[in-house]
């Protein structure tokens, strides 16, 4: 197995780190929202799962959006 160029690594790590961070966060918003709607309307669980869910589908058009910004990236022209 080939090693990896010490930004290559680093670059993974962080990868790793963004991936985690939209999902989670992205989902907690969705539930926070979700939970407070319910909570003001008297609806459980309604609300928090209709909005978990758009949280988490959020999360991942956020990742796609990502992953077409570094695939941009990497296929650009280096300059010499």
């Amino acid at each position: 197995m080939p090693k990896l160029k010490q930004e290559e690594h680093h670059h993974g790590h962080q990868w790793g780190l963004r991936v985690g961070t939209e999902i989670v966060a992205s989902t907690m918003i969705g539930l926070g929202i979700g939970f407070f709607l319910d909570r003001w309307l008297d609806t459980r669980p309604i609300f928090l799962i209709v909005f978990a869910i758009f949280g988490l589908a959020a999360g991942f058009i956020n990742l796609y959006q990502l992953m077409v910004v570094d695939l941009q990236k990497k296929n650009e022209p280096k300059e010499p």
